[in-house]
């Protein structure tokens, strides 16, 4: 039954629920002003008229607001490698039948109807769909719909295997809502309510109100789950402004918009160069066993203990660190080094080898110490789809073994260690790179110059250690004070200059790869360029 919104807030106090007026604000309505879903406090079981108790039974918690929470979009989605599709409650008298369609310039044809979740199958009930070898999925977003019976004979909507209606299919209500068929525009009724999951990872809720043009309002006639999907544009990386490992994010929907949602929770510190914590101080504190010292995101042994000293042409400054003698008294600004005397940026003049960014003054691969999830895989520092579940762009191929887009004429990848693939030619990891002073590249990696001399590239003098005047600066990357992301073995793309000097090396493209401090709006863009229809 539709009530108008006074009559709506007295119905739910009498019922003993609890609405707060920020929640009723920023509630979805029907076009009678019913704020919507309808929910009955007094029922406690996830069966009919209460959704909330549904969300926090599959959530494990209340996470979710059914009303604040309730939206409308996103409409569309981009499918991972797998779905897995829950009937989660049945709270109508029809059998309705739920599935999915590609999603093209107009309405999907009867044809493309994929019906997943059946009339018969009962709440609990979870399926599988690898979408990405289903011969019916054209590459691009799906879209859902709802079949009912109502108008139909029988109360089992049923459909062809191949796609669309067999028998018994009354209405088709669309997560696109425009193609309902009582849709008259942006004041058409609504008939499904979409909610994100918060502790499950890429999923939504579609709650769905069966009845032409009108209803209870419950939103659970039929309602489902669905994991591994992302709304449109999502998926993409992103910088939270937050700061250290806190800085890197990834687009992702709620509440029906795109949000930078970060990629890691701050932890304990750690000596790796990177702010764990996310207070804006690098390997900040004693981190290191007696008789070292944290330098550069390593413990090395601290000089001027009588068990390690330093070479003849370095001091052994206050920190315990083997400094050249022009630096032992030079006390720099937070997140700043002493290079022959004179303080600067850690990785200012550092061109690092192919795959790795500069991090307080030493080269480093973005993705040592990540973990991803099943279908995902480190790329830029960052856990993105797999190429197997997201495609490449044009002249781009999809790598089967490390499941990243690389050049065409790079899969299999032909190069040896320390080299990378080109546009089908093997380039040298170290070609352009200017190791940190006191270091060289060879097969890839910076080391230690035993002669003391030059980095490769032209890097002069020792690096005098990290020597803060205060506090080390996090920056917005999870490096700190110097950081960014760059590809790893197998892709062809160039990093750009992150502010600090840092720069991949071994490029020949000259294309320049954006970085998370570009924001939701690039990364938005560049996903958009990827849809397909």
């Amino acid at each position: 039954m539709r009530r108008f919104l006074a009559s709506r807030i007295a119905g739910l106090c009498a019922a003993g629920a609890v609405l707060s007026l920020s929640s009723l604000a920023s509630a979805l309505s029907q076009p009678d002003n019913t704020v919507i879903p309808v929910i009955n406090g007094g029922v406690t079981t996830c069966s009919d008229k209460n959704v909330q108790v549904c969300l926090d039974q599959e959530e494990g918690g209340n996470t979710i607001n059914a009303l604040s929470s309730a939206a409308v979009t996103p409409e569309t989605f981009n499918p991972t490698c797998g779905l897995t599709f829950k009937v989660i409650a049945r709270g109508a008298g029809y059998l309705n039948t739920f599935g999915w369609y590609n999603v093209t310039s107009g309405k999907p044809p009867d044809s493309d109807l994929h019906s997943f979740l059946e009339c018969n199958d009962a709440p609990g009930t979870t399926k599988v769909l690898n979408i990405k070898n289903d011969p019916a999925y054209q590459g691009g977003e799906i879209g859902f719909f709802m079949a009912t019976p109502e108008g139909a004979s029988g109360n089992c909507p049923q459909f062809n295997p191949g796609g669309g209606p067999a028998a018994g299919v009354g209405h088709i209500y669309y997560s696109e809502r425009k193609y309902n068929p009582d849709a008259i525009g942006s004041n058409s009724y609504i008939h499904l309510i979409i909610w994100n999951s918060v502790t499950h990872k890429d999923a939504f809720y579609f709650g769905w109100e069966d009845l032409l043009s009108g209803g209870d309002n419950d939103f659970d006639d039929l309602l489902t789950r669905v994991d591994g999907i992302t709304c449109s544009g999502g998926g993409a990386a992103c910088d939270t402004g937050q700061q250290g490992i806190c800085a890197e994010g990834t687009l992702q929907c709620k509440d029906g918009a795109l949000t930078c949602i970060q990629n890691q929770q701050p932890g304990t510190e750690t000596c790796n160069a990177l702010d764990d914590d996310c207070n804006g101080q690098v390997d900040e504190g004693d981190l290191c066993p007696t008789g070292k010292v944290c330098d550069k995101g390593t413990c090395v042994p601290k000089c001027g203990t009588g068990e390690f000293e330093c070479p003849a042409s370095l001091v052994c400054n206050s920190a315990g660190l083997c400094v050249d003698p022009a630096c032992e008294t030079v006390n720099c600004n937070a997140g700043e080094i002493c290079v022959g005397g004179k303080c600067q940026a850690p990785c200012d003049g550092v061109t690092c080898p192919y795959g790795q960014v500069c991090r307080q003054g030493a080269c480093k691969d973005p993705c040592d110490g990540l973990t991803c999830d099943a279908d995902y895989v480190c790329e830029l520092g960052v856990c993105t789809l797999k190429c197997s579940c997201k495609g490449c762009d044009s002249g781009k191929v999809c790598d089967t073994t490390s499941e990243k887009c690389v050049d065409t004429g790079c899969s299999p990848d032909p190069c040896s260690a320390g080299q990378h693939c080109a546009a089908g030619q093997c380039v040298d990891d170290c070609e352009g790179a200017q190791c940190p002073a006191g270091e060289s590249c060879k097969a890839g990696q910076c080391t230690d110059d035993p002669d003391g001399g030059a980095g490769t590239g032209g890097g002069t003098g020792f690096d005098g250690g990290i020597i803060t005047g205060g506090t080390s600066s996090g920056g917005t990357g999870a490096g700190g004070a110097a950081s960014g992301g760059f590809p790893s073995k197998g892709g062809t793309d160039a990093g750009s200059d992150s502010g600090c000097g840092c720069r991949v090396a071994g490029d020949r493209s000259g294309n320049m790869l954006w970085l998370f401090a570009a924001g939701a709006g690039s990364a938005l863009a560049w996903m958009l360029r990827r849809r397909r229809r």
